[in-house]
């Protein structure tokens, strides 16, 4: 995602290394709608509201410095996170191979996935019996306590797998799109790659959909109708779907005839703050080379063409009289031939 557009509505909180860390709206809003819907329900207290958000921010900034590790051992960068109730909201920049593509991916879903093991063997090595319960994303089994460090470990089990459980959907910016896509680049190219994944995650969303009507009557856990997450499940398939489908065609590089420019710009490497803006796949490669090759060709059948012209005024001038223009094309003819002679 754009820096400057998931940078909106967010709050800073300062500057890590170099990176900027913000705090995504949703995050205060959720903690409103928490509290509001314990306050209606007496479900739980304020407090447990408190440090059900407190252990959230706590899981997604675990996972965003894993993430950005994991990107910086291969070679990756990023100047923003942006943290938001599932996860990070920006991409790290990474080099164009699949691999290092992968091990970002991967870092995430492991960090979620650490948490939760860490956090159920310290309630095991407490005594603790029935953590399975809290596995159940719909209905957890929350076992009374006064302790607040045993209701964080509780609720880091339970938020924890939510958020591993969320973070592998098909759909960006979660992990689980990235993921996808970097297994299918190498069988298929990275343009290629994001269409399936696109294509994966419209079709997951009408499975979902068409499900949520046919469960509609079930329930999840005591209260919750299936046709509910479901419907959610759909909708947010749906709308990363159509975002992968538009950002493949940023993955199909640069149209060479769209640009006045040197052919020199093109292959130049990429300066610094630019790396990994625009990555070109090998077949997309060899069509630009093709139409450098063109471009060249049709430049070097006109200066052919002044050769005659320019050698006629030489006859009556010096080179050094001629203008840089003329002597430079002068000097490109003459090494063109001597290419020529030499492959002859």
């Amino acid at each position: 995602m754009n820096g400057n557009l998931s940078g909106s509505w967010s709050l800073s909180l300062g500057r890590w290394q170099g990176c900027e860390v913000r705090l995504h709206i949703h995050f205060p809003l959720l903690a409103l709608a928490a509290l509001l819907y314990g306050n209606l329900t007496d479900a739980y207290t304020p407090g447990d509201a408190l440090l059900a958000m407190g252990v959230l921010l706590a899981s997604v900034g675990v996972h965003e410095l894993v993430r950005l590790a994991a990107a910086a051992r291969v070679g990756g960068r990023t100047h923003l996170v942006v943290l938001a109730p599932c996860g990070g909201l920006t991409q790290p920049r990474l080099p164009a191979d699949p691999p290092a593509h992968l091990v970002a991916a991967l870092a995430g879903p492991t960090a979620y996935l650490s948490l939760v093991v860490a956090a159920a063997c310290v309630l095991a090595a407490a005594g603790e019996v029935q953590i399975l319960g809290l596995l159940n994303l719909f209905a957890p089994h929350f076992i009374e306590t006064q302790s607040n460090m045993h209701m964080a470990l509780q609720l880091a089990v339970w938020i924890n797998s939510w958020l591993l459980a969320v973070n592998l959907l098909p759909a960006p910016p979660l992990d689980g799109a990235e993921l996808l896509r970097s297994m299918v680049w190498p069988l298929t190219g990275r343009s290629s790659a994001t269409a399936v994944t696109a294509h994966i995650a419209l079709g997951a969303a009408a499975v979902t959909a068409f499900l949520s009507v046919v469960l509609r009557h079930m329930t999840l856990g005591e209260t919750m109708p299936a046709w509910f997450p479901l419907s959610v499940l759909s909708i947010v398939l749906l709308y990363g779907g159509n975002r992968m489908s538009r950002q493949r065609r940023y993955d199909l590089g640069l149209d060479i005839e769209q640009f006045e420019v040197e052919e020199t710009l093109w292959v130049q490497a990429a300066p610094p703050e630019e790396e990994g803006e625009v990555v070109l796949v090998e077949h997309i490669q060899q069509r630009q080379q093709e139409a450098l090759d063109r471009k060249r060709r049709e430049r070097e059948t006109i200066e052919d063409a002044e050769v005659d012209a320019i050698l006629s005024r030489l006859s009556a001038t010096s080179f050094d009289q001629l203008s840089a223009e003329e002597q430079a094309i002068l000097k490109r003819a003459s090494r063109r031939y001597r290419e020529r002679r030499g492959e002859g």
